[in-house]
């Protein structure tokens, strides 16, 4: 059986060097990013902390991006986009998007 996130890996890879947003809905809030994929990576565990402020499997988007508020865009810390796959409960894969849904919200990535 595959992986849940193997067709999510696929599609990123697929769309490297391009422009990537990324919605993330949770309860009532939305935050958004706009990142110029470079490549993708993975943390399996070695992060873990206590209080789960860091999540122990993310998929780590590396690329230059910014973080989109009501207000300005501020850039992207340490130009890495974060997306924590612990506890995934929803992955749905379409040629213009993605969508991942963990315990924490909602995350929807689409090409710019």
């Amino acid at each position: 059986m595959k992986h849940p996130l193997e067709d999510v890996s696929m599609w990123l890879q697929s769309h490297a060097n391009q422009n990537i947003m990324i919605r993330k809905h949770e309860l009532n809030d939305l935050d958004q990013a706009r990142i110029m994929l470079e490549f993708v990576g993975y943390s399996d565990g070695n992060n873990c902390s206590v209080d789960d402020y860091a999540a122990c499997k993310a998929l780590l988007l590396h690329g230059a991006g910014v973080i989109i508020t009501d207000s300005e865009e501020a850039p992207l810390p340490d130009g890495t986009f974060t997306i924590p796959v612990d506890n995934l409960s929803r992955t749905e894969v379409r040629n213009d998007r993605v969508t991942l849904e963990n315990g924490r919200g909602v995350y929807t990535l689409s090409v710019q």
